[in-house]
């Protein structure tokens, strides 16, 4: 394992990519312990961890997120989140916030989150008099809330690496992300307050009416997928096929905002994302073969054991230790390295799947908006045209608060566990 290690710490400090700093490590690992012959394994490996029906709802969620972000429908769910909460002191920072959570029923991603609403609402809130590295701040951390939504990439992905119910795992993320945007909400009404930042031109109820009715045909995607799930009409992979044939009639057909050159770019997005996302879940299924051989989940659990058999004590340090490895990689980097030793984990301590899977991604999703990877914060900082050093130190109150949702989804597993029972039973 040493060889591994090696090859694994030094290819990241010179920034290869993590599906080939994975792949390059295993090979070194199996070359200098000799055992070459498992060479021949790998690709039937790889193939096994990619030849999954649930991973069909990967290209299917991605396609129907981004025929809604070519078609424009941005500024529609902008449009009614303004009429909801623009009266209020510092509206447009709310309009932010529950936009964002609204888009992320649409695109499930936190960098199509922060780039859609970045480019339209960090401009304006410039305009307002908002200090430009806190709106990029805002607009950063409510991306967030994205991959918490159905339909999550986020979820799916860590459904396939871990067995666990992917439809379960999408319904359980929704109670989180609204409490993270009221904490949110909160919080930004106290900064307006304390700033003076200018209150949105209320909207007439006439408006608003209007407002609600363009956007209705776009919220409903969500509530499509979940009734449909618990009304057993179809599975969460159909309903990502069901997801992708809805967003097409709603983008190309009811909102006439997706000709042809919209959905060119949508397939050839579509393929892209979808592509490096199955890449990565190969050698996923490579690396949890590599830490099966070397024993990694046992390990780990009696290393973590060894220090304390208080449950919330091992908890508090699998929490800090997936917060550390976020600030080194992405999402899906986080994901393939912990998911095999943390299902052993979850089993010691007797959690529920869907609760454990909950907190492991809400925990990797923090990774997007602190340093030194913090994809969203480079996307925010290149809209604003400011030092991503300044917008991180804007971000630490919202880290913060994700913070404090983190741990009271981990100590309270109702918060999770909730509408998936109360939805799916």
């Amino acid at each position: 394992m040493t060889a591994m290690a090696l090859s694994f710490v030094g290819l990241m400090l010179i920034g290869v990519p993590i599906v080939f700093v994975l792949g390059c490590s295993i090979l070194a690992y199996l070359l200098f312990t000799g055992q070459s012959h498992l060479l021949i394994v790998l690709p039937q490996r790889m193939f096994a961890g990619i030849d999954q029906f649930t991973l069909l709802a990967i290209p299917l969620f991605v396609m129907a997120g981004s025929i809604m972000d070519v078609g424009g429908l941005t500024r529609r769910l902008l449009d009614f989140s303004n009429g909801l909460v623009g009266r209020f002191r510092g509206g447009v920072s709310l309009t932010a916030i529950w936009a964002s959570f609204m888009f992320g029923g649409l695109s499930g991603s936190a960098a199509a989150d922060a780039a859609a609403l970045g480019s339209v609402l960090i401009p304006d809130m410039r305009r307002q008099g908002y200090d430009v590295d806190y709106a990029a701040a805002l607009i950063a951390c409510c991306s967030i809330m994205a991959p918490l939504i159905p339909p999550s990439l986020a979820m799916v992905i860590y459904g396939a690496l871990s067995g666990t119910s992917i439809a379960r795992l999408l319904i359980g993320g929704i109670m989180p992300a609204v409490l993270l945007a009221v904490f949110y909400t909160f919080y930004a009404i106290w900064i307006a307050r304390r700033r003076g930042y200018p209150k949105l031109p209320p909207m007439g109820l006439a408006a608003v009416i209007r407002a609600a009715l363009a956007a209705t045909p776009v919220l409903l995607l969500p509530i499509i997928i979940i009734v449909g799930i618990r009304g057993g009409i179809f599975t969460a992979t159909e309903a990502a096929a069901v997801a992708a044939v809805y967003a097409l009639c709603i983008a190309g057909i009811y909102y006439r905002a997706a000709g042809y050159t919209h959905l060119k770019r949508a397939m050839l997005d579509t393929a892209l994302i979808s592509s490096a996302i199955y890449v990565l879940i190969a050698i996923a299924n490579i690396a949890a073969f590599v830490f099966a051989l070397e024993r990694i989940p046992q390990m780990v659990v009696s290393g973590l054991f060894s220090i304390s058999h208080e449950p919330w004590i091992v908890l508090i340090m699998t929490n800090f230790v997936l917060l550390m490895l976020g600030m080194v990689l992405d999402l899906v980097g986080v994901l393939i390295l912990t998911v095999p030793a943390l299902v052993g984990l979850g089993k010691a301590l007797g959690m529920d799947p869907v609760h454990l899977g909950v907190m492991v991604v809400f925990n990797a999703l923090l990774g997007f908006v602190h340093p030194p990877v913090g994809l969203c914060l480079f996307i925010v900082a290149g809209i604003a045209k400011r030092p991503m050093e300044q917008i991180a130190l804007q971000t630490l109150p919202f880290i913060a608060i994700g913070i404090l949702v983190l741990l009271i989804l981990t100590f309270v597993p109702g918060v999770v566990l909730f509408l998936p029972n109360l939805i799916i039973g």
